[in-house]
């Protein structure tokens, strides 16, 4: 592990909490731009690609809503979710695409027991055509955010959405990248469930709307990828007439095991083991001054045959 950063840097500049504020289509040059409470991520030419909202009290952590593959197809769950159309259960737990922790030392924001302060997020510099995003929080220990809160753990994510050809396919490639920190106190990362990279699917992407998870080592469905360790599990379904799938693939370092649903959740988890029915502890401790690196790809794509996504995931997340 290594130092914990210092201050609250983004694409080098430093900043305060007022500054809050189908394979045939052709690759979009990505723009991301600050609003009001998020940072909207659209095509060049104003198509809808994705909004990071930071400021909902109603949800009270940040998360990447209303994410669209290329050619337009939206492949989260709308948040709020509409009546008659969604699913309407966890309507304030899955928002979309977020990092979610249910035992930070104890700190439970995923189900709204402790609060989170986003100190800074804006868009940032990046390759030619990419849109880039960084997010910074506190994870406090008390319901609401009070000058008393004490910070028990810190993250900052950085957020990359890119238009690419992997094996010969068009896909839009999400990269999150997470860092967590400890302050002046360890932070315990439990082995629990509710911990991880989630993604809120859209009804048709899940196998209870007619959808279909896979896994590298072939399990399909909640039956058989849940708690499971997995390279990656895909989700696809029909959208619109045409195929449509989301990859998830976790990072090296750790046992990412998935807490799949067949209603549409999907999380990538590092920490849970034993809470999955393993024999093996899970869970990390961060010591004072640490930091712990999490890093998920998300790869949006349409029709594959079932043996070109590994291929896709070793081209997406390439060794370091």
């Amino acid at each position: 592990m290594k130092a914990a950063w210092a201050g609250i840097v983004i694409g080098g500049t430093t900043w305060l909490p007022a500054t809050l504020g189908a394979e045939s289509v052709t690759a979009a040059e990505l723009v991301a731009r600050a609003e009001q409470g998020s940072v909207v991520v659209t095509e060049a030419g104003g198509a809808a690609v994705a909004r990071f909202v930071f400021a909902d009290r109603a949800i009270g952590r940040p998360a990447l809503r209303d994410l669209h593959a290329r050619g337009g197809a939206l492949v989260t769950r709308p948040c709020p979710p509409r009546p008659g159309i969604d699913a309407l259960d966890h309507e304030t737990m899955h928002p979309g695409v977020m990092l979610c922790f249910s035992d930070l030392s104890g700190a439970d924001p995923w189900r709204h027991k402790t609060a989170v302060r986003v100190t800074a997020c804006a868009p940032e510099p990046g390759p030619a055509g990419t849109a880039v995003l960084t997010c910074v929080s506190e994870y406090l220990d008390t319901p609401t955010d009070t000058p008393a809160s004490a910070v028990v753990c810190r993250e900052r994510s950085r957020i990359t959405l890119a238009d690419r050809t992997l094996g010969g396919h068009a896909v839009r490639v999400v990269t999150w990248e997470g860092e967590l920190a400890a302050p002046g106190t360890p932070v315990v990362c439990g082995d629990v469930e509710e911990m991880g990279l989630g993604i809120r699917l859209i009804g048709s992407l899940a196998p209870r709307g007619g959808g279909r998870y896979l896994a590298d080592h072939g399990g399909v469905n909640e039956k058989g990828v849940f708690g499971k360790p997995a390279a990656w599990v895909d989700a696809a379904g029909e959208i619109g007439g045409s195929r449509v799938g989301v990859l998830v693939i976790p990072g090296a370092g750790r046992t990412w095991r998935f807490h799949a649903r067949d209603t549409g959740w999907l999380l990538a988890n590092p920490f849970g083991s034993r809470a999955y029915g393993a024999a093996e502890p899970g869970g990390a401790t961060l010591g004072p001054g640490t930091t712990l690196a999490l890093r998920v790809v998300l790869v949006l794509h349409g029709a594959l045959p079932d043996d070109a996504l590994g291929r896709i995931a070793a081209e997406a997340v390439p060794p370091r």
